[in-house]
């Protein structure tokens, strides 16, 4: 019992401990890894707009090139410029050795053909190949009608296939401007890039191992996708409008799975470079942090276990030192010593204060002892003041009264009475006696006071003969009866009636007196069991007082009396005691009863 107590006490100090820094290391880890994965989306944010804005300094820069390959093919001298302005009767197509020349330098950057197309029907191409399909009209092309809109600017076409040249179809996305003169539009040039390029380029990007790329229009038109064939059969989507709305920045969508979306907007020729990576990717990069985290976590958690033992053990030492010194006390071993010598205050001043406790035990007890020979004198006392000289006096000169009126019967009647009644106080030395014995020493007593009072006392007695054999401390009813009989009736002129019950209440014996005398106000009451010590003791106070001091000592402080009257009518007295046979007694008592 005494280890499971001390062990009790540790191992909840451990338990406190070492919870306390659990919670806050799993605090701490989750605070670490919020922050690290806040860190690490921004970090993937910016990574990945960096990415699509590099991207997209390489598509302008490519555009810049074809630009100025335009440009030079615009300002061209005189004699190009001549033949669109040269009046012919059918169309004509002639090459170009000018744009033969721009193409085999262009053609490294991609530059897949050079086409000039005059409004006067003349076509000037980069090579005699090319050969214009009659049945395609150029100037119903969009690149071409867009381009005389944009009187000069350059205007780049979304990714198309090069389907106006005879025997070709490769994959292209076009360049096109006006030859101005005076506002006038004499031609369209036509420079087609070879859509490879812009492919390598957007495949050269990593965003993961899922992460891609594309390039949209101002029109939301597919400029280039990896899964082109997709979105054009419409298998594949992605959420063009919302790209539209971001022209720079990122933002969240789930398509399946969730996805960090970065968009770049390319000012110069209206296109949108987005790039997707996907989120999930990123938890593999926080689990290679995470997974060592739980790691150092699991290795704390283990040394802040045994840095709670520890603490526990050394914390709970002293008290378990002190719980042991209690077990020996509550053994009766009262002059433990006890040293009261630690390390932490607060266990130095609970010991300090265990051994004074202790020393007023001690001392209480030694006060108890002598309380108790006070109260076996107290006990004497009252025994001695059942043989009162006045009540032998009196009882004695009734007797020869009555032998004078030669009434021998009640003088035998009255010396009977007068010797059982003695006979029963002294009861052998017993402390305590039976109900039986204490009620035919009551019933004694009243004979005699009967004999004395004859008219003036009425009384009856009427005790259940099934406690007969419970235990009373002795002498308990005497004193109730007698102050019945002197406060309540005496002095009553038509005399009065005295009535004394016994009967089992539960696991309680209850024995009452009852008299219709004088009765007792509230306030009489209610001192009645507070009398001082100096009352004198046959005035019924100090009696009164002992009998139920007397009961509290044998029984405890739930029993003894509790008095009930009415003033001028009536009044009654109850004794409760708990229901203990002899046997019961003596084996819970052990001693001579």
């Amino acid at each position: 019992m005494k280890n499971k107590k001390s062990y009790r006490l540790q191992s909840k100090l451990m338990t406190y401990f070492f919870s306390l820094i659990m919670i806050i290391v799993t605090m701490l880890d989750i605070f670490f890894i919020y922050k690290m994965s806040e860190t690490v989306e921004k970090d993937t944010h910016v990574y990945a707009y960096e990415i699509v804005k590099q991207l997209g300094r390489n598509i302008e820069s490519y555009i810049n090139h074809m630009q100025e390959v335009m440009w030079m093919i615009s300002s061209q001298d005189t004699s190009l410029i001549n033949q669109l302005k040269e009046p012919l009767n059918q169309k004509s197509v002639r090459k170009s050795y000018f744009l033969e020349e721009m193409r085999n330098r262009g053609s490294s950057n991609g530059v897949v053909s050079i086409n000039i197309f005059g409004e006067n029907g003349l076509v000037l191409t980069d090579s005699a190949s090319n050969a214009i399909k009659d049945y395609i009209d150029v100037k119903q092309m969009e690149w071409y009608t867009k381009a005389v809109e944009a009187k000069g600017r350059p205007v780049i076409s979304a990714s198309h296939t090069q389907n106006y040249l005879k025997n070709e179809g490769k994959w292209v996305f076009s360049l096109s401007a006006a030859i101005m003169e005076e506002n006038e539009v004499l031609g369209i040039v036509l420079i087609d890039m070879s859509y490879k390029n812009l492919t390598d380029m957007c495949n050269d990007i990593q965003l993961g191992e899922k992460g891609y790329v594309y390039i949209v229009g101002q029109g939301q038109e597919m400029i280039y996708h990896p899964k082109q064939q997709l979105i054009y059969s419409g298998i594949l989507q992605e959420d063009l409008a919302r790209v539209m709305q971001q022209e720079e920045g990122s933002f969240t969508e789930v398509l399946g799975d969730k996805r960090l979306v970065t968009v770049h907007s390319l000012e110069q020729v209206g296109w949108r470079v987005v790039g997707v990576s996907y989120i999930g990717e990123l938890l593999v990069s926080k689990q290679e942090i995470i997974i060592p985290l739980i790691i150092l976590t699991l290795l704390a958690l283990v040394v802040a276990f045994l840095i709670s033992k520890r603490i526990a053990s050394q914390t709970a030492k002293p008290i378990r030192e002190l719980t042991e010194h209690m077990q020996e006390i509550e053994l009766g071993k009262l002059g433990v010593e006890i040293d009261t010598q630690s390390d932490t205050e607060e266990i130095q001043c609970l010991t300090a204060s265990f051994k004074e406790m202790v020393y007023k035990i001690e001392r209480l007890i030694e006060q108890v002892e002598d309380n108790q020979k006070k109260l076996r004198k107290s006990e004497l006392k009252v025994l001695q003041s059942q043989i009162n000289p006045h009540f032998l006096y009196n009882s004695l000169d009734t007797i020869i009264w009555l032998g004078e009126r030669e009434e021998c019967e009640k003088v035998i009647q009255m010396t009977a009475a007068l010797a059982r009644y003695f006979r029963l106080s002294l009861s052998k030395g017993k402390e305590v006696i039976t109900i039986y014995e204490e009620v035919e020493h009551v019933k004694h007593y009243l004979q005699i006071q009967k004999i004395r009072y004859a008219s003036k006392l009425t009384y009856t007695i009427e005790v259940s003969p099934d406690i007969f054999d419970e235990m009373i401390v002795k002498i308990v009813l005497q004193p109730l009866v007698e102050n019945a009989l002197y406060h309540g009736i005496k002095d009553l002129e038509e005399g009065g009636y005295i009535r004394v019950l016994g009967f089992r209440e539960g696991n309680n014996i209850i024995l009452e007196v009852y008299d219709n005398g004088k009765g007792m106000s509230h306030e009489q009451i209610k001192n009645i069991l507070k009398a001082p010590s100096s009352t004198s003791i046959t005035k019924g106070g100090v009696a009164i007082k002992n009998v139920h001091e007397r009961i509290q000592v044998y029984f405890g402080q739930d029993y003894g009396l509790s008095y009930e009257s009415e003033y001028g009518k009536w009044t009654k007295v109850r004794i409760t005691i708990p229901a203990t046979e002899i046997g019961e007694w003596n084996e819970k008592n052990r001693t001579n009863y």
